[in-house]
């Protein structure tokens, strides 16, 4: 299935064009008939034989709706240019081309429409005109039909032209991750909650549950129909309704998207590609403009990584949004000023979750990394930006196969520009930096745990567990309780004078230990803190602390019961460990939660 478009200026005779290709009235509503403007998109099909039905979408061609427009138009596979024969090349005209430009559309048809109103001198202007306009687009070999909507002259040959076209296209996309930007809403009676919209990238199935933003919810599809046909699946590329229970019509409204495996990521600050309209226009930072992605609406502003670029039309910017929106790498999108009045350009998402606090600098340095803005360069330059990300993260957020993924990042692999250390993708330089992070908080920091290593190096806990086994054993590292430290720092004769003092002072305590809550400074407690991760001390129960030694000592005399005893009772260990009660039931526990008893009843049995 394929969707063909409309585009051009106001009054040019869009509407009445794709009522004399198909029969339909796009202009459905009252204020339409009445202003005999078309303000909405309106839809219709035709039927080829041999080849199926292929839907239309009519677009306003009023400025003051270029927003409704746009969602109309980026779903389009061929696109309509109607230009009138006694206007011209017009001003929207020009708008709504770039649009078709901008959003990636293959191919174009540009209609000279109202042929009848014109001779022949006029028309052939407005054919020249035309091939000047398309001369240095990549729309240049572009068929040019001349046609009268109202006489029906030649309407055949664009029907036949339209077709032609839709033929060369590339195959459309099948990725197994179907979504639908939704551009109506409504309750229908004794059914529910009907939305439309064009559906991309692979099928929709009955009975399937489906994800919706930005409402975060699943809603299940009871029914579908396209044309008002009733479907068992929807199809790529195809105008699809669905009847969804499960949720509201408030739920919903133009610009929500319905997914099956959602790879949008939520964000309110991304990275771009631009390319301006106009290359002279001085573009100001946090330039307030509106953004028109799928067929939603949001507002932001544009903030300048580089002021004074040398090519002004194409340029690396980052947008920051007044609410969180979905994305994901490489999609399309068009730049208006605020209100959706003039075009201001477009361009493709390369980052959907930057933050300005860690990644500012990454992105500066490697912005020229996108060049053609394929999904190789987007790869290369997310993870030159991120550093890394595992695997499974990068199957889920874009819209792509999981087996092209795979052979794109196990290219970027084999030319050395990543590293694959278990689940994860690195940087390939990145990977020395993480190692030489982990060691250098393990030696400067006093036994931090996995989270406290994660924490301070500012890398994911789960990448940490990956390196560290293999950093332990080239760097001397020891895990002792799941703590982490250098094994020439593990030795008490080069322990801090202030410590080897606490140390033995602790150890002259012998069974009375000491008691953190009457320790009467932060420093002494810190200290004693440091010597519990480093395994000098031992708390038995958060409150009571043994030196290790004197903890091994109360421990084998009491575990030396055994050798005569099955189980020994809390008495016998006291008197065996010369402990009042006060210090023995922590200390039992300790064991206890060390592996080497436990307890039955009130006695202890050897584990």
């Amino acid at each position: 299935m394929y969707i063909v478009g409309t585009a051009g200026h106001i009054d040019h005779g869009k509407t009445s064009l794709i009522l004399a290709l198909t029969g339909t009235d796009c202009d459905r509503l009252p204020e339409e008939k009445e202003r005999a403007m078309t303000i909405d998109i309106g839809f219709a099909s035709i039927e080829y034989p041999r080849f199926g039905t292929v839907s239309i979408i009519d677009v306003p061609g009023h400025e003051r709706f270029i927003r409704n427009m746009v969602a109309g138009a980026w779903g389009v596979d061929l696109g309509l240019l109607v230009v009138a024969a006694d206007d011209g090349w017009m001003p929207q005209t020009e708008d709504h081309f770039r649009v078709f430009s901008l959003l990636g559309i293959e191919r174009i048809i540009a209609v000279i429409n109202k042929i009848d109103l014109v001779d022949e001198e006029m028309a052939a202007f407005v054919d020249e005109e035309i091939r000047e306009k398309l001369q240095d687009t990549r729309f240049h070999d572009a068929e040019i039909i001349r046609v009268s909507s109202k006489s029906g002259n030649g309407i055949d040959a664009l029907r036949e032209a339209i077709v032609d076209n839709l033929r060369k296209l590339k195959k459309v996309s099948d990725t197994g991750k179907p979504y639908l930007f939704v551009d109506r809403v409504f309750a229908s009676k004794g059914h529910g909650t009907v939305i439309t919209g064009t559906l991309k990238n692979g099928a929709f199935h009955e009975e399937e549950t489906v994800y919706i933003a930005p409402a975060q919810k699943e809603a299940r599809i009871k029914k579908i129909e396209s044309h008002y046909k009733e479907l068992h699946e929807g199809t790529p590329s195809q105008r699809t309704a669905l009847n969804l229970s499960g949720i509201s019509v408030s739920d919903l409204g133009r610009g929500s998207i319905i997914c099956h495996e959602n790879f949008f990521t939520r964000s309110s600050d991304i990275i771009v590609s631009l390319q301006l309209l106009d290359s002279n226009k001085e573009i100001k930072n946090n330039l307030g403009i509106e953004i028109l992605v799928g067929t939603a609406s949001l507002k932001g502003k544009l903030i300048l990584f580089n002021e004074n670029p040398e090519d002004r039309s194409q340029r690396t910017v980052r947008i920051r949004f007044e609410k969180n929106w979905f994305f994901y790498p490489g999609q399309l999108f068009i730049v208006t000023s605020p209100g959706g009045y003039r075009i201001l350009g477009g361009g493709m998402v390369l980052l959907p979750d930057y933050s300005n606090r860690t990644m500012k600098s990454r992105v500066r340095e490697h912005l020229s990394v996108i060049q053609k803005g394929d999904t190789r360069e987007l790869l290369e330059f997310m993870f030159r930006v991120k550093r890394y990300a595992p695997a499974a993260e990068i199957m889920s957020i874009f819209p792509l196969k999981r087996k092209a993924l795979e052979k794109i990042l196990n290219s970027l692999a084999e030319d050395k520009t990543l590293l694959r250390t278990g689940d994860y993708f690195l940087i390939n330089d990145f990977y020395d930096h993480a190692r030489t992070a982990l060691v250098e908080t393990v030696d400067n920091h006093v036994g931090p745990n996995m989270k406290e290593i994660s924490d301070i190096t500012g890398i994911d806990i789960n990448l940490c567990k990956i390196l560290l086994p293999d950093i332990m054993q080239s760097h001397s590292i020891i895990e002792k309780e799941g703590r982490y430290f250098n094994g020439k720092d593990i030795t008490e004769d080069l322990l801090p004078e202030d410590k080897k003092k606490l140390l033995s002072d602790i150890y002259r305590r012998g069974g009375a230990g000491i008691e953190l809550d009457k320790l009467k400074t932060e420093k002494e407690k810190k200290e004693t803190g440091e010597l519990i991760k480093m395994g000098f001390l031992i708390s038995l129960d958060g409150n009571i602390i043994y030196h290790k030694k004197i903890y091994d000592e109360r421990t084998e005399k009491i575990m030396s019961l055994f050798d005569s005893l099955e189980k020994i009772s809390v008495a016998e260990a006291k008197d065996a460990a010369d402990l009042s009660r006060k210090y023995i039931i922590p200390l039992l526990n300790r064991i206890e939660r060390d592996g080497l008893v436990k307890r039955v009843g009130d006695f202890r049995i050897k584990a």
